[in-house]
């Protein structure tokens, strides 16, 4: 059997081999608990409080309370604490996660007070983490999946013309011409795996990410009568993420033989979002919130990179099968869609001893978009995005206690629902990945358990710390589960220790 794969492919066909998935989808659309350490130590509970860049970033209102100008710098230390059936690669992270200006304008022209501008630097997202994970024997193999990925392309239009397969997944190619795929019988269109049908393996990984989300935040609102508060963001985003991947399946029927799928994925994005919001105080013990922001509107580009290495595999010829690779420094281009995001909060404000501050936020993630570069939609991996995600919620609550005017103490408490229907974990499920990489991760619920002290050393200084503790079960997946497939790899305990710094001067 004839194997000469034609790698110099037209960059179209490399394009349409390419497409990104909807977990790569809720990957960028979904943040992290940010802001000041004022703000996370409360649990991010700031859409009707106001007064601090946190609650800026959550409702554009909030800059409207500012009574002066005020300069801020917010500092983290983070490490993740992977427990279960992975092995996370634990080491501290220093970031550089807010710089903010707020300039405070008064103008007293009827209701209107004041009339204030403001610039915000904010990390909403980091994706640095590193885990391997291994299976000393399963039953299913890679290769069972990538036969069925293959089925229904003519093993004559490998060898007549690559232009014809240019819809083909390269997966499915590479399989093809490592030869751990065969034609089922003398079908030339169906594939099963080179793997005798009761041989098991033993499958390790390793997954590298590194990576942010970077918002630019320029907001204007303003201070009606010390009643309403209105505030308006347009925010410029900058997205970049890259992650390395190894498979490693051992053959255990013939331990010299197996193979090894080496991914690389590089993405990089800018889009803009706006934001608007209000604040309401009918009486001075009482906030109450509302905050829309527009999707975020991304242009993309991936740079995809893959190599099966095969082991003891036989070729057609006598010898053994060699490293096959798609084309090098080829990408593809796209925009994203994000989903818009509504937020109701509620604050009471007791005196100057205590503040009390919730929000509920709601987002739908069925309404996550893909275009390719001429914006046209791609209409499967949208269809199974409104199958797979739906409307999820995130209760932030959070509470400050003054117990002198130089020191405060602060707890909070942030849920963040996860997107997915049941129905994407059934057996035979198209879950859609980007690429050639085979492995995913589904999130389940996560909670954020924050505390923090602030400390006023002048009228103008102060300085805020805080901690917060992320904890979140995963759901790893060596590959998508097919018929019997016990791919599945299980759920492991995803945490987060983090710790922050915040320093603001009033003026």
């Amino acid at each position: 059997m004839k194997r000469n794969l034609l790698f110099l492919i037209a960059l179209l066909t490399y394009v349409l081999s390419f497409g990104q998935g909807e977990l790569d989808a809720f990957r960028y659309s979904n943040n992290d608990l940010s802001g000041t350490a004022r703000g996370q130590a409360m649990g991010g509970a700031f859409g009707a409080l106001g007064g601090d860049v946190t609650g800026v970033a959550i409702n554009p209102a909030g800059i409207g309370v500012y009574r002066s100008s005020e300069i801020v710098a917010n500092m983290s230390l983070a490490s993740p604490l992977i427990t279960g059936n992975t092995v996370q690669e634990s080491n501290l992270k220093f970031s550089f996660d807010n710089l903010a200006y707020i300039y405070y304008y008064p103008l007293v022209k009827g209701g209107i007070l004041t009339l204030n501008f403001g610039f915000n630097y904010n990390r909403i997202k980091n994706f640095n983490q590193t885990y391997s994970t291994s299976k000393p024997e399963m039953k299913s193999s890679l290769t069972d999946y990538m036969a069925l990925l293959t089925n229904g392309i003519n093993e004559t239009e490998f060898d007549r013309d690559p232009y014809k397969y240019s819809n083909a997944p390269w997966l499915s190619i590479l399989a093809y011409d490592a030869y751990l795929i065969d034609p089922k019988g003398d079908k030339n269109d169906e594939y099963v795996s080179i793997l005798n049908e009761n041989e098991r393996v033993s499958p390790y990984l390793k997954v590298k990410e590194k990576g942010r989300v970077e918002s630019y935040d320029f907001t204007i609102g303003s201070n009606i009568s010390n009643k309403f508060y209105w505030g308006t963001t347009i925010s410029i985003i900058d997205l970049s993420y890259i992650m390395t991947s190894s498979y490693d399946e051992a053959f255990l029927g013939e331990r010299s033989r197996g193979f090894q799928l080496d991914n690389f994925l590089e993405t990089k994005g800018s889009g803009f979002q706006v934001k608007l919001g209000a604040i309401f105080k009918p009486i001075d013990e009482l906030r109450i919130g509302l905050a829309y922001h527009s999707p975020i509107w991304y242009s993309m580009t991936d740079y995809f990179d893959a190599s099966i290495n095969p082991r003891g595999i036989p070729n057609d010829k006598g010898g053994f099968a060699g490293i096959t690779e798609t084309p090098i420094d080829a990408y593809v281009k796209y925009h994203l869609r994000t989903p818009g995001i509504w937020t109701i909060s509620f604050a009471g404000v007791l005196g100057s001893k205590a503040i009390v501050s919730m929000d509920h936020e709601i987002k739908s993630y069925g309404a996550m978009n893909l275009k390719d570069k001429d914006r046209n939609d791609w209409k499967d991996v949208i269809k199974i995005m409104k199958e797979d995600y739906k409307s999820t919620y995130t209760i932030r609550a959070g509470l400050e206690f003054r117990f002198t005017p130089q020191f405060s103490g602060r707890v909070g408490y942030a849920w963040i629902q996860n997107p997915y229907k049941e129905n994407i974990k059934a057996t035979g499920k198209i879950v859609e990945t980007a690429g050639t990489i085979p492995h995913y991760v589904l999130s389940n619920c996560a909670n954020n358990f924050t505390a923090g002290a602030g400390f006023r050393f002048t009228p103008q200084f102060y300085m805020d710390l805080a901690l917060v503790l992320r904890t979140q079960n995963d759901d790893l997946y060596f590959f998508k589960p097919v018929n019997e497939s016990d791919s599945f790899q299980g759920t492991f305990t995803n945490k987060s220790l983090k710790g922050l710094v915040t320093l603001g001067y009033k003026f």
